[in-house]
């Protein structure tokens, strides 16, 4: 199963529903996600951080992990979204496993 987002109605109503996103995860639960930069999510202190490309989770991890990578990493120029209600590692990571692609995605491509 892989994950596809749903527009929170209470960011739709306020006219902001883009920034704002329902992730689900494998086990059936949703992750209210805020659209932000990367720079800005990287300054972050904890959270679970998605790096999306055509509306498809192609990473998930800790926001630290985020930050720690090179500027230029693909991860870092998709667009990214953090999700700041799991209060404790042991959410965050329970979070991570339940977004995780299930399938490995690859930036690169081989010549024919």
């Amino acid at each position: 199963m892989s994950s596809t987002p749903s527009i929170s109605q209470a960011a739709l109503a306020a006219g902001i529903a883009s920034r704002y996103l329902y992730w689900t995860g494998r086990s059936g639960r949703r992750y209210l996600f805020t659209c932000l930069d990367a720079a800005v999510a990287a300054d972050l202190e904890s959270g679970v951080a998605i790096a999306v490309e055509r509306e498809r989770i192609v990473w998930v991890g800790e926001v630290g992990d985020l930050a720690r990578m090179q500027h230029d990493a693909p991860e870092r120029r998709a667009t990214i979204y953090v999700h700041l209600l799991a209060a404790t590692l042991a959410e965050r990571r329970g979070v991570i496993w339940d977004l995780r692609p299930t399938e490995p995605v690859s930036h690169l491509r081989l010549a024919a």
